[in-house]
């Protein structure tokens, strides 16, 4: 019982990072959409495309 807790935190804790890192990604991709006028009036550094790699 104990090895399908272990397995269910592990597999639940890798999933919300999967999903955190999409969600930035979205968030990112949607910001450097928006016209360079408005990232600078937010405050949004510029593109740096080496973030936006999958590697990262």
């Amino acid at each position: 019982m104990r090895f399908a807790t272990r397995y269910y935190r592990a597999v639940r804790s890798y999933a919300r990072r999967a999903k955190a890192r999409h969600d930035e990604f979205r968030m990112a991709h949607f910001m450097y959409s928006l016209p360079e006028e408005i990232r600078k009036d937010i405050g949004w550094p510029e593109q740096d495309d080496n973030r936006l790699t999958r590697g990262r």
